[in-house]
């Protein structure tokens, strides 16, 4: 299976239900939007779904930090692309970055950490084998994007 060599790239409309009584999307919705392009990130690079990963194989990952710079709002008459990057990892955690754009136009930048835990003891835990061959290539699509 050959890997991917570019930034993972979660699309998605901008609904009306997102949007709050300034007629823009309410401030919240940004880290919901960087979480779901995590989701879709770890199914379609990683090749297992957070819930997968929690029932099958005893594996979660809570996140630990986030940060969100908003940079524009959004509408109901934008698409967002949410660019994701495995920047860094530790023994036991994943760090990553999350750009917001629509079109051309910078609309967040987010940091976000998960630690990999054992969802039975809640304690930190390496990723698990199987993912290393994905993480050395995500991490050095996240490096040539630094």
């Amino acid at each position: 299976m050959s890997r991917p060599t570019e930034p993972y790239v979660h699309t998605r409309r901008i609904l009306f239900g997102d949007t709050d009584a300034a007629r823009v999307v309410y401030t919240p919705r940004f880290l919901e939007y960087a979480m779901e392009a995590l989701d879709f990130w770890f199914t379609d690079r990683l090749g297992v779904s957070w819930y997968d990963m929690n029932v099958k194989f005893n594996v979660g990952t809570p996140f630990v930090h986030t940060a969100i710079d908003y940079r524009s709002a959004l509408t109901p008459r934008d698409t967002l692309s949410c660019t994701v990057r495995l920047v860094k990892r530790g023994g036991s955690s994943l760090h990553f970055s999350v750009i917001g754009q629509a079109g051309d136009r910078l609309v967040f930048e987010a940091k976000l950490v998960c630690a990999v835990a054992r969802t039975d003891i809640m304690k930190p835990t390496r990723p698990p084998a199987e993912w290393e061959p994905a993480l050395a290539a995500e991490l050095a699509i996240g490096a040539a994007g630094s």
